[in-house]
């Protein structure tokens, strides 16, 4: 009888919050407004005469600040209608101030400074305009290198508002063709989200919300226990839950994504706040990000998920174990208390940058808290100690500081190597690992290293190879063994053959690869001159512009020599004729 009066009890709370479900939905509805004209006016505090980068309507593979596997994105992706080649723009009058030319990252990339203190930046680019071109080349040949980093004095090249600067491309680690455009406060180099510069992307798509997660916080902000929520969506902007139980203190996260009408990729939101009760607990959005947030990118998601199910859950609660710059830390950090037998309302919003705005309503009573005991497995490892593992010969060193949390370690130790787990820890820091080999062939030790053992393959770890002790430094666990690479890289010609005439070519073309340790350098001559062979990882491609140089001669020899990550050596050499 008592339990029947317990829930009749609670119906009625719960008719009472429906029936001024709509009324706080309206409160929501103008504090959402009366944020959004406070936007419009931040916005008219920037520039807006910036001209469009691309000559096409601007559509996104990406937007600013969304979470990547190890960094917030610091600018916009621009599709490029699956193409390289477009022409790209200086998006005002300015002078390059930085150049720089990478086989990842950015890639091919163009820094501008603009009067208004503003610096844009420009990736993945395919090639520079002519004079850039020149420029950077001038370099690579006098450092006799691909990649090269050069900071041109104030007035060595300017440009003006829509001059071609380069031309769009997939270089770097790109993985696809696009332009990746910044703007950034010249000042601190802060990122900035270039949608705040009137930059016109057709938007009139709500984000979508996909399942909303409780979290129950622990001690040191661990999360001891998580519901995943299934939504349901009520309308075009609202999403219920089903009546959730829970207890102690509790933060919520939603798995969702964006997209605009253009493109139908599934980009990262702009704002999310959440209100309990009519009262604002947590809120943040992206209009300006330092590149020391992606230190912790790991504790704004639930990593655990995203290790063990491949999908990303942002929270909405500030963790203690991070620093981000666009979370106030004045401000409420996002998790609440629940009371034994109170109902609470919990209101979510979730906005893009155009105002779309998407709502979560779910109703929480709270529970009779329980003292929860977690069954201790492996070794209990504190962040704020050193941990040396000794199984003879070989150790595991943790320092202090690799970990944001306390965490439960499993070891085990097999005739191959060492296997540590499970992978589903955010680390802060590296850990150490040594193996002491009794490899008698010294060819053989010479080209061994640690391995990262896979399902099916083995990846090869950077590592230090020293008197018979292998070590590496790792952000990831996993099935550590030692392994060999005595195969050399190959290499092979692509668009010519020795003894060739090559007089009508513009190019020449060379593949090389490596099938275990990988690519580490090349050095590509002609008749003993070095020359510039551009390197393209994702093709496996050097490619030579005989635009570059001219030879006295009409007979030619070609020598490039390729060493792969633990030395093993590769020369091909052709003739080939040329006036």
């Amino acid at each position: 009888m008592a339990t029947t009066q317990h829930i009749d009890s609670f119906d009625l709370k719960k008719c009472i919050f429906e029936r001024f479900h709509n009324l706080i939905l309206m409160k929501f509805h103008f504090l959402s407004l009366l944020l959004f004209i406070l936007s419009i006016q931040v916005i008219g505090q920037y520039n807006s005469t910036y001209e469009n980068p691309l000559d096409i309507p601007i559509a996104l593979s990406g937007t600013f600040a969304e979470i990547r596997s190890s960094h917030f994105h610091a600018g916009i992706d621009i599709k490029t209608k699956g193409r390289q080649g477009l022409p790209v723009k200086a998006v005002s009058n300015g002078r390059v101030s930085r150049i720089r030319v990478a086989t990842s990252g950015y890639g091919k990339a163009i820094y501008i400074d603009h009067p208004d203190f503003k610096t844009s930046v420009y990736a993945h680019l395919k090639k520079f305009s002519p004079k850039i071109e020149k420029y950077i080349k001038a370099a690579q040949y006098e450092k006799e290198s691909y990649t090269v980093q050069k900071f041109p004095r104030k007035d060595a090249l300017l440009v003006e508002a829509g001059e071609v600067i380069g031309y769009s491309g997939n270089t770097g680690g790109s993985f696809g063709p696009h332009l990746h455009f910044e703007i950034r406060d010249s000042k601190n180099q802060h990122p900035l989200n270039p949608l705040l510069f009137d930059f016109k992307v057709e938007d009139n798509l709500r984000p979508q919300l996909q399942r909303l997660f409780l979290y129950e916080e622990g001690s040191n902000d661990v999360v001891i226990k998580t519901k995943n929520v299934s939504l349901e969506r009520v309308n075009d902007s609202l999403y219920k839950t089903p009546l959730l139980f829970a207890s102690g203190r509790v933060g919520v996260g939603i798995q969702m994504f964006d997209r605009q009408d253009l493109s139908y990729n599934k980009n990262g939101i702009y704002s999310m706040a959440v209100n309990v009760n009519g009262k604002p607990t947590f809120q943040y959005k992206f209009d300006e990000i330092d590149f020391n947030d992606s230190k912790y990118i790991s504790q704004i998601i639930d990593y655990k998920n995203f290790k063990e199910n491949r999908y990303r859950v942002q929270k909405l609660f500030r963790p203690k174990t991070a620093k981000f710059s666009f979370m106030d830390p004045a401000l409420e950090p996002g998790f609440f208390n629940l009371e034994e037998g109170k109902s609470y309302q919990v209101l979510i919003e979730v906005s893009d940058f155009a105002g779309n705005t998407a709502y979560v309503e779910a109703y929480v009573v709270g529970q009779k808290q329980k003292t929860k005991i977690e069954a201790s497995k492996g070794n209990n490892i504190n962040p704020e100690l050193d941990y040396l593992f000794e199984f003879h010969p070989n150790e595991i060193y943790i320092p202090k500081n690799t970990f944001f949390n306390p965490i439960q370690l499993e070891i085990q130790t097999h005739s191959d190597g060492i296997k540590i787990g499970p992978d589903i820890h955010p680390f802060k820091g590296a850990f150490e690992l040594s193996f002491k080999t009794e490899l008698k062939d010294s060819l053989k030790m010479k080209k061994s290293f640690i391995a990262l053992k896979g399902r099916d393959n083995l990846t090869y770890l950077p590592t230090e190879n020293k008197n018979g002790k292998l070590t590496v430094k790792s952000k990831k666990f996993g099935d550590f063994v030692i392994a060999s690479d005595l195969t050399p890289p190959s290499i092979k010609a692509v668009n010519f053959r020795n003894d060739q005439w090559l007089s009508g070519f513009k190019f020449l073309k060379i593949k090389i690869d490596d099938d275990f340790s990988g690519i580490k350098s090349y050095r590509g001559t002609i008749n003993g001159k070095w020359v510039l062979f551009e390197y393209e990882p994702k093709q496996k491609l050097l490619t030579y512009d005989f635009s570059d140089l001219t030879f006295d001669t009409e007979k030619h020899e070609l020598e490039i020599v390729v060493e792969d990550n633990v030395g093993n050596k590769t020369l091909f050499k052709a003739l080939f004729f040329r006036k």
